[in-house]
């Protein structure tokens, strides 16, 4: 800034998830004044075989405008709920997640867009499992505020042989919830049971409850509810 340059880049380095990631900020000289803006950055993952982004440029104005941390859920494959709004100014929610297979003019991975009119309803979406903390408005709330920050938030499973810890991300794309255990191998669970809401007699509720688990652990995770 001393120097007067029109543009100039710092560099950060920060941990999340324990994992280390990389941001180039990008800052540009006003061309009225002498004062500096922060414009976008960089931030770039450590390689691994099953990732498919590995570093993006964000920008801090408009739509495209994220987190540190939304930048990283996204690079993870995730998908992370926005307010915004149109060309008219006019204000919407959507879910963002990166397109793995088109880039822009400027070699960033397309953003994809899920429009609140898409259907897809997150909170509907837990109330199909026996997660042990939406039955609490608070944790719910902040069960929910998690994953469309796009965390991969820790809940609890009541299972017939007890509460299972578990993982859970927002998929809008396909209207639906990701589980996986603890090891982030993905589980896929059946709900034999009838409505979560109901009170049937205590013979037909032990009934309904016997829930086994068949999950193989070397691989892709199926668990019956």
């Amino acid at each position: 800034m001393a120097k007067g340059k029109q543009e100039f880049q710092l560099q950060f380095k920060t941990q999340i998830d324990s994992e280390n990631v990389k941001a180039e900020l990008y800052f540009s000289k006003s061309k009225k004044t002498d004062m500096y803006f922060f414009n976008s950055y960089r931030v770039e993952l450590p390689q691994k075989e099953s990732r498919l982004f590995v570093s993006r440029k964000f920008h801090v104005n408009g739509n495209d405008r994220f987190t540190l941390k939304e930048a990283y859920n996204l690079l993870n494959g995730r998908s992370v709920h926005k307010n915004i709004s149109n060309v008219q100014g006019n204000p919407y929610t959507a879910w963002f997640q990166l397109d793995s297979k088109t880039l822009d003019i400027h070699g960033n991975h397309k953003m994809l867009q899920f429009h609140e009119n898409y259907g897809y309803d997150l909170e509907k979406q837990l109330q199909r499992f026996p997660i042990m903390e939406i039955r609490d408005d608070l944790n719910k709330k902040r069960i929910l505020d998690s994953l469309r920050r796009g965390n991969r938030q820790l809940v609890t499973f009541f299972l017939s042989s007890g509460p299972e810890k578990l993982y859970l991300e927002a998929l809008p794309r396909f209207k639906a919830v990701c589980i996986y255990n603890d090891q982030g191998i993905r589980q896929e669970f059946i709900d034999d049971r009838t409505k979560l809401d109901q009170k049937p007699s205590a013979k037909k509720q032990e009934q309904q409850r016997q829930i086994q688990i068949k999950s193989n652990r070397g691989g892709s995770g199926r668990h019956s509810l």
